[in-house]
């Protein structure tokens, strides 16, 4: 963005380009870029770009109901080499304002026409429509006098056609209520924005809906409850929708269908900031799936299997990627992928997106577990460990666990020991203590069982190691339901540098999961997942656990 004062005493503009300038870092770093960045950045709306190039269906509906919702509205003609004049006075590769649409008859032909203005305010279209087109000598007086200003002022008239057959890209930024103030004519939207980022190893998981590990990445769920109001509107219903129009075509009986309009944004932060550092815009991107309640839910990431359907994906490089949706009262499910962002929903009617998430519970078994008699050979050497005092330290329980895991140890690829240290986890969860009787021991034993099945499970190449990206499934199945921050925190923590978690730390992950969850059931206050604990209770709890 770069302004330039018209009169000698008017300094505004240029100390709102260097106040941008300092935000971003730099001058040079404004060059260049997308009509979409500067509507995003001074206002806060969504920003949407439309590719003409693709589908042209609907474009005139959109753009007119964007605007009837004050929308700001750009086009652009391309350019390979820079900004040059065209015989018919437009400038290719020049960002021109969209502000105003109409319809006239021309005989009995319906005209589309689109008002543009280009912001140097001195070139003009000299086509078809233009200020002086004897076209407008065949329409009545009253609409040729509201209409056409003859003014070398920049703004001009062209019909559909021609903006489709010289411009490229429309950008809409829809404002949000907070900048339209009180209900604009057209009815205004509802926003609801969430802010996220994907961390590798926990939840970066591509964009292919095929891959192993795309339900990791961030999932939201959007319920759509009330179709737009009916409108009529002859214009086919494109891809974009038209923005409210009165709804898309039935697959079935060629009726219309009431539908919803959704506008979906997924943002991209400060990347232009760092763009003196080296650094590009990421491909990002977002998919839509409709979905089937699962008792009263929408279903998240491992249910995908026969949930999923009806897959609506958008992938681009610009700092926004941006859809607007036409669709059908339901359930949905919208999931970003790849590059830290901002994602944005916009509705005309009120709905409900919250992030999918779990609540922090533990299964009553989890925490319990089985409590099974000891081998005669296993209890036998707990007792030759033990000696007189018939209890175990640290030491002593990492020897009895290497001889008794090492069946399960042969049939791996990297067979590694239970540390010294995880063991005097283990002492602290399930002795109480510095030291672990037989009956603690046969409790622990039951759990080690039941944890040693659940990451056999998930380590399918028998590695020794399972994915970082299934320890949240590993942890559901030991029967801890935890929420996205706190298995961030716990992947983060329990994960190596290649982005796996071996036996060991599964163990200690768990064991940890299991001495918290113990240790707040002891505090509850009221059971409503609320605990009291006073300032010693709390040193111990984040001590010892």
């Amino acid at each position: 963005m770069f302004v330039r004062s018209e009169q000698r005493n008017e300094f505004w503009a240029p100390l709102l380009e260097k106040a941008y300038a300092k935000l971003h870092g730099s001058y040079e770093v404004m060059r260049g870029g997308h009509m979409n960045e500067a509507f995003v950045d001074f206002t806060g709306g969504v920003g949407e770009v439309l590719y003409l190039r693709q589908n042209s269906m609907g474009l005139f509906s959109a753009l007119r109901h964007a605007l009837a919702k004050e929308s700001l509205v750009g086009a652009t003609a391309l350019s390979d080499r820079g900004e040059y004049r065209t015989e018919e006075g437009l400038v290719k590769g020049h960002a021109y304002s969209v502000t105003g649409t109409h319809k006239v008859f021309l005989g009995f032909t319906k005209v589309r026409l689109l008002r543009l203005r280009n912001p140097w305010g001195r070139v003009e279209w000299t086509g078809a429509w233009s200020d002086s087109c004897p076209r407008w000598d065949t329409l009545p007086t009253e609409c040729r006098d509201a209409l056409l200003v003859k003014k070398e002022d920049g703004e001009f008239w062209m019909e559909l056609r021609d903006f489709l057959l010289h411009f490229d890209t429309v950008q809409i930024c829809s404002l949000s209520p907070e900048v339209l103030g009180p209900s604009p004519e057209g009815g205004g939207w509802h926003v609801h924005t969430f802010q996220g980022r994907w961390v590798r190893g926990f939840n970066s998981g591509g964009s292919q809906p095929n891959a192993e590990t795309f339900w990791t990445n961030p999932q939201f769920r959007l319920t759509l409850l009330e179709p737009d109001e009916e409108e009529e509107d002859e214009d086919e219903e494109g891809p974009w929708g038209g923005w409210g129009a009165s709804g898309a075509w039935g697959p079935a009986r060629g009726g219309r269908t009431p539908k919803c309009t959704v506008l979906l944004s997924l943002t991209q932060r400060n990347r232009r900031r760092l763009r003196a550092k080296g650094l590009t815009y990421l491909t990002v991107g977002f998919h839509v799936f409709q979905v089937r309640l699962v008792r009263g839910h929408a279903a998240p990431f491992p249910a995908a299997g026969g949930l999923w359907d009806s897959p609506r994906s958008r992938a681009l490089l610009p700092p926004d990627c941006s859809a607007g949706c036409r669709l059908r009262p339901g359930h949905y499910l919208v999931v970003p992928s790849t590059a830290s962002s901002l994602c944005v929903f916009s509705s005309e009617r009120r709905h409900t997106p919250p992030e999918i998430d779990d609540v922090i519970s533990a299964d009553l078994q989890a925490l319990q577990g089985p409590y099974l008699p000891l081998e005669l050979g296993l209890e036998q050497l707990f007792k030759e460990l033990a000696g007189e005092e018939e209890e175990l330290n640290a030491c002593q329980l990492q020897a009895l666990l290497s001889i008794a895991l090492e069946p399960a140890r042969v049939h791996t690829r990297t067979p590694r020991e239970i540390g010294l240290r995880t063991c005097e986890q283990l002492l602290q969860c399930f002795g109480h203590g510095q030291s672990l009787a037989l009956h603690h021991f046969q409790q622990l034993w039951g759990h080690l069982l039941e944890w040693q099945a659940i990451f056999h499970k998930f380590d399918e190449d028998a590695s020794g190691t399972m994915n970082s990206y299934e320890l949240r499934l590993a942890l559901n199945a030991a029967g801890f339901h935890l929420n996205n921050q706190l298995t961030q925190a716990l992947t983060s923590r329990y994960r190596d540098s290649r982005l796996r978690v071996d036996f060991e730390r599964f163990v200690s992950c768990v064991a940890q999961l299991t001495c918290v969850f113990c240790h707040c059931s002891q505090h509850l206050d009221g059971g409503e997942g609320v605990i009291c604990l006073t300032h010693r209770q709390w040193m111990e709890a984040a001590t010892f656990s």
